[in-house]
C-alpha cells in the first residue's frame, strides 16, 4: 500500500454543488467533477491522510471490494495529477 499523501494544488477551486463536487484549475480552465465517494477521498487527502488511510476509510464507510477501491483511487489520483489539480503533499514532520 502507499504511504504517499496528496493535496489539491494551491490555485484550484473546490466547490460542492448538489450531489457532486467541481474542482477547477483557473489558469487552464480544466475542471473535474467528483461524485460523493470521490469527494470523500479528496477531502481525506486534504486532511493529510495517506493513500492507504484513504483506502481504509473508504472501505469502512462504503461496502466495497478493496481491489475496486484501490483501482478507483489510483485512477482518480492519476487523472487529477495529470490535470494539475492534485499534487504530492510534503511529508509532515
Amino acid at each position: 500500500m502507499s504511504e504517499v499523501s496528496y493535496q489539491l494544488a494551491e490555485n484550484v477551486l473546490f466547490q460542492k454543488v448538489a450531489d457532486e463536487t467541481v474542482i477547477l484549475e483557473p489558469n487552464t480552465g480544466e475542471y473535474f467533477t467528483l461524485n460523493a465517494i470521490g469527494t470523500f477521498m479528496v477531502e481525506l487527502f486534504q486532511a493529510g491522510h495517506t493513500q492507504t488511510e484513504v483506502i481504509n476509510a473508504v472501505l469502512e464507510k462504503y461496502q466495497a471490494e478493496q481491489a475496486e477501491v484501490t483501482q478507483d483511487i489510483n485512477e482518480l489520483v492519476t487523472q487529477m495529477l495529470k490535470q494539475g489539480l492534485l499534487i504530492i503533499a510534503e511529508p509532515q514532520s
